[in-house]
């Protein structure tokens, strides 16, 4: 099995394993963070002073490309993030940071969630055929035990979709070529 299979195995087990959307999107911005921290190791000269004594004092505890924000940001300066996976890992870190504001427990399914993962560059959204409550009359789905399997069914979609496409992005982060080495 090739290393970028087993890289896409050991995300999407990391990202399954999570039962709720705050979880998992804490679970994907820590993946993102690990990604995005390689990237950044991985397109300094590796010019042996460098390594010693000039890239710690940049990612190090009190370095200034030890915040992920900053370290998007030069990725995206110089060219090595395009643009859509830039605005997809700024829109996950807010999605996140709103999550961790709220007390209210999200279902993927809540306006609050799909609306802005909706916007994820990656994201193929699931048609929304879960049905209104006239439509569930109409077609003989009387009780309430039948609709629930449609939400959670739904809600699983949602949640497939998300963890498709954020894996996809990390795996674009961790498998960015080397820059060009600077001689």
């Amino acid at each position: 099995m090739s290393d970028k299979r087993l890289q896409e195995d050991r995300i999407l087990e990391k990202l399954n394993q999570q039962t709720d959307i705050h979880s998992l999107l804490t679970v994907a911005i820590k993946l993102i963070n690990k990604s995005v921290n390689r990237l950044i190791l991985k397109i300094f000269c590796k010019e042996p002073h460098a390594i010693k004594f000039v890239i710690p004092s940049l990612i190090g505890k009190n370095g200034p490309l030890n915040d992920t924000s900053v370290c998007l940001k030069l990725l995206f300066a110089l060219g090595i993030l395009s643009r859509a996976d830039y605005e997809d890992i700024e829109l996950l870190i807010a999605i996140l940071d709103e999550l961790d504001l709220s007390d209210k427990h999200y279902h993927y399914s809540d306006d609050e969630i799909l609306g802005p993962i909706s916007l994820l560059h990656d994201m193929v959204l699931p048609q929304n055929w879960v049905l209104q409550h006239d439509q569930v009359a109409e077609l003989g789905i009387v009780d309430n035990f039948k609709s629930s399997i449609l939400q959670n069914r739904y809600q699983q979609m949602i949640r497939s979709a998300l963890i498709i496409a954020i894996t996809d992005l990390i795996l674009r982060i961790s498998n960015k070529p080397k820059h060009k080495d600077h001689d």
